[in-house]
């Protein structure tokens, strides 16, 4: 794998984290964050798993969803980048 795979691999798997945390601590299933952000579950999942990237639009609706900033979001990703 090309360090630029790698690289991009990781950065999707520390917004799954974020994402997956922030959902957890606020007691959300993936359905319920699904209703609140009319995000499809499935992608919700697969956002959590790093398996796809979030657009801006989809940032900014799970972040309404969970009562939060989209930068909020963004620097628990950036945590979760550095561990």
């Amino acid at each position: 794998m090309a360090t630029n795979d790698k690289k991009k691999l990781n950065e999707l798997l520390a917004f799954g984290r974020a994402l997956r945390k922030i959902r957890k601590v606020n007691q959300l299933t993936q359905d319920e964050l699904s209703l609140y952000s009319r995000v499809d579950r499935s992608y919700i999942s697969e956002l959590e798993n790093g398996e796809k990237a979030p657009s801006l639009l989809t940032i900014i609706s799970l972040a309404n969803a969970l009562h939060i900033k989209p930068s909020v979001l963004i620097e628990n990703f950036e945590m979760e980048l550095k561990e």
